[in-house]
This record gives C-alpha cells, sequence and structure tokens, in this order.
C-alpha cells in the first residue's frame, strides 16, 4: 500500500525522514552510522530534505567541543506519515452535532480562528517592511505552513489567494462554520472588499479569494 511518503523520490531520503520520526531528532553521525554512508553524502541528503522543508536544524551543545547538527520534522514532514485526526475530528462535529451541541462547535471554531487570526496578525506585524508584497509572501509562507498550498498573486491593489488543499476536510464535510470563520479571517487580516470566487466543498479545485487591498501609492 502507497502513502504520503512515497512522493519523497528517494529511497534514502524517505528512510532519513523514518527514522528520525522514529528517533525524534538526528545528528549527521547518527545518520552515517543508521545508513552505513559517507558524510558527505548523509550531509546532502539531509541538506536537500531541509530545502524542502521537511527538516529543521538545530544546534546542539556539549561541553567545550565543537557544536553539532540535529535534525527534526517539520510540520510539513509530520503529514507524510499516516493519521486519523481528521476522520475523528469530523466524526466528534458529527456527533456533537446530532445532539444538539451546535452552539458548542460554532464556539469551537471561533475559538480556533480567533487564535490562528491573532498569531497571523502578529507575523505580520513583525515583518520589517510596511510593503503589501513582504505581506503577501509573509501570508503566503504561513498558509504553505500550515498545509493549503496556497498560489497568491497581486496585481496593483488586488491580492488573488487560491487553497489548492483543505487542511480540514472531514471538518468541513460536517460543518460549513469554517468557511465562513475562514472568510472572515481574510477580511481581518487583510480589510477591504473581499470576494470567495471558488469553493472546493461545492466541487472546485481550489477555494480561491480575490482582495481589495489599500490603492498602492
Amino acid at each position: 500500500m502507497s502513502s504520503a511518503l512515497d512522493l519523497v523520490s528517494s529511497d534514502t531520503r524517505r528512510e532519513l525522514l523514518q527514522i528520525i520520526k522514529r528517533r525524534g531528532s538526528l545528528s549527521v553521525d547518527e545518520a552515517m552510522e543508521a545508513l552505513g554512508m559517507a558524510r558527505t553524502t548523509v550531509r546532502e541528503h539531509l541538506l536537500q530534505l531541509k530545502e524542502k522543508g521537511l527538516l529543521d536544524r538545530t544546534v546542539e551543545r556539549k561541553g567545550r567541543g565543537r557544536p553539532s547538527h540535529r535534525y527534526e520534522m517539520t510540520r510539513r514532514a509530520k503529514v507524510l506519515f499516516p493519521s486519523r485526526d481528521g476522520e475523528l475530528m469530523g466524526r466528534l462535529v458529527r456527533f456533537l452535532n446530532e445532539r444538539g451541541a451546535e452552539d458548542l462547535v460554532q464556539t469551537f471554531f471561533e475559538s480556533y480562528w480567533n487564535d490562528r487570526t491573532e498569531a497571523v496578525k502578529q507575523k505580520l506585524k513583525d515583518v520589517a517592511s510596511g510593503d503589501i508584497d513582504d505581506k503577501v509572501e509573509t501570508l503566503r509562507q504561513i498558509l504553505e505552513e500550515e498545509g493549503f498550498m496556497p498560489q497568491i498573486s497581486r496585481e496593483d491593489n488586488r491580492v488573488t489567494i487560491r487553497e489548492c488543499n483543505c487542511p480540514f476536510p472531514e471538518s468541513v464535510k460536517e460543518s460549513r462554520i469554517p468557511c465562513r470563520l475562514e472568510e472572515e479571517f481574510y477580511q481581518e487580516i487583510f480589510g477591504g472588499e473581499l470576494e470567495r470566487v471558488s469553493h472546493i466543498p461545492e466541487g472546485n479545485s481550489s477555494c480561491s479569494y480575490e482582495v481589495e487591498t489599500e490603492p498602492v501609492a
């Protein structure tokens, strides 16, 4: 049976991700021992995975010796491994709806989206430049990390956002509250006029939004 991990083209890199998944983190020396490969080869595989956004690298210091690097999986890499969280979440939403707890479902999603909106606004606030292009690129990176597979373009004061993947498909099957809150999310982030021009639950290939921003000076 195939899995999302098969999308990683190299057998060695898939094996590295599986080893890191089991151990939590891995140094170059540990990877050399596990794979039986030369340092330069192992380092190249690790760097390729890092460049694809699948690994983070941290510095480990022990005593007075030279610090070493350890590699850990990113959120993007973790979704390559089997998970039933989405199915479980969908069943939970259905369970609550069937028992008349729709208000509780709405309160939960609103709380989640409020926290998400504030976190994104803080990251955008930390962007060094107030330039709209910097804001758009930062938002693209955030959406990429969250699993939306975004495509964002800008022409003058119009920004078009295409989300080619929905990270919450099982929840959306049971409730459209996340869809409504997503519109409000973009309204809060950009201000101005906003229109959703396509919607995955309606059979489109993406959830797409067109946003009018402040006119360029």
